[in-house]
């Protein structure tokens, strides 16, 4: 009788540790998957450009990108362990086939196209953190995403700014 009822017991409490400690929904953990793969591609597109680019502005956008997506990375990196979710090493699709194009470029050339990926990519990425950020039931994600989003914000207007004055200094 005691060995039923401490099995019993045993298995009400692994039942409810599991309720209790549910974490990421699939949902969650995709958004988690594809944040550190695009931190891992900014920190990495970041390096090319304070390395290749031809404009300071460009240069020090590129630097600000492997500061701050590092940041974020180290943000998200215990959340995505403690629940599972696969960390990038490397890039792969499509930033995988921007780096390598970026790579043979250098001055003008790379500064037309990183500063037209990262405006494309910031506003795909300010979506995607909104969207998640209304939907989300972690707190510890939700902590992250809401830590995040306003410095995505910013990115996207800064590199909108940093294209307006290339065109205009293109024209002349």
């Amino acid at each position: 009788m005691k060995k039923s009822a401490l099995l019993t017991f045993s298995a009400l409490v692994a039942l409810t540790s599991v309720l209790y400690a549910q974490g990421l929904s699939t949902a969650e953990k995709t958004f988690v998957t594809k944040a550190a793969k695009g931190n891992f591609a900014e920190v990495e597109l970041g390096k090319l450009a304070s390395e290749k680019s031809s404009n300071p502005d460009v240069k020090a956008f590129g630097e600000q990108m492997v500061a701050d997506h590092s940041k974020a990375n180290d943000n998200l990196k215990p959340i995505a362990d403690s629940n599972g979710v696969q960390w990038p090493t490397q890039l792969t699709g499509e930033p995988k086939t921007l780096y390598n194009r970026l790579s043979k470029l250098s001055g003008p050339a790379f500064d037309k196209i990183y500063v037209r990926a990262m405006l494309q990519g910031h506003q795909k990425d300010a979506k995607a953190y909104e969207m998640e950020s209304g939907k989300v039931k972690d707190s510890q994600l939700k902590s992250y995403i809401d830590q995040t989003l306003p410095v995505v914000q910013q990115h996207l207007s800064h590199i909108q700014s940093i294209q307006q004055s290339s065109g205009r200094s293109a024209q002349r």
